[in-house]
């Protein structure tokens, strides 16, 4: 098993914080982890089995200029899970509007629909200043008081949150790459 981890940082210091805990669960969990910077690939590497679009500071919004880039990670046709900034640009490539919503801290999460990812109500770490609408074809699986938390493409085995599991929900990324 082979996962595709996808930053979307645009400096390198702020993978330390966001990207390489992803990669540290992913290789504590026994899985090769291929990393790459959205806008880099032009396609999914043959071999790949799982797709993880990871966060970014509160300071970086580049990648908002790279939502077209994130076209050859959903056309895989692997599970894709987009975590903070990852998830506003599938959103965003799947209809859905980026808003501004800013948390920062501890939020509760309830979970509104049965899924493998998340259960019940728990708290999760949240840092963004941007949320989502997510249009038709995105179904909310998870919100906070303030916004949707875990979508799910209904046409795609894509699934994005908004906190960072990375933190303190690691459980979901690895029932992630149990899918």
């Amino acid at each position: 098993m082979t996962v595709l981890l996808v930053s979307t940082c645009a400096e390198p210091f702020s993978e330390a914080e966001f990207v390489a805990p992803l990669e540290r669960i992913v290789r504590d969990a026994g899985t090769t982890v291929e990393s790459y910077r959205l806008g880099t690939l032009n396609s999914v590497p043959e071999g790949v089995s799982h797709i993880l679009l990871a966060g970014t500071t509160l300071q970086d919004d580049k990648y908002l200029k790279e939502i077209g880039a994130v076209e050859p990670l959903l056309g895989a046709g692997v599970p894709l899970l987009a975590v903070c900034s990852g998830m506003q640009l599938l959103a965003a490539a799947c209809g859905g509007e980026i808003i501004a919503q800013r948390e920062i801290g501890m939020v509760a999460v309830e979970t509104l629909v049965e899924n493998p990812l998340c259960a019940g109500r728990f708290e999760a770490f949240a840092l963004h200043r941007h949320a989502v609408e997510p249009g038709a074809r995105l179904e909310v699986l998870a919100r906070s008081e303030g916004c949707a938390q875990v979508v799910r493409d209904r046409e795609r085995p894509c699934w994005g949150v908004l906190f960072h599991p990375e933190v303190r929900n690691e459980q979901l990324v690895r029932s992630f790459l149990a899918l």
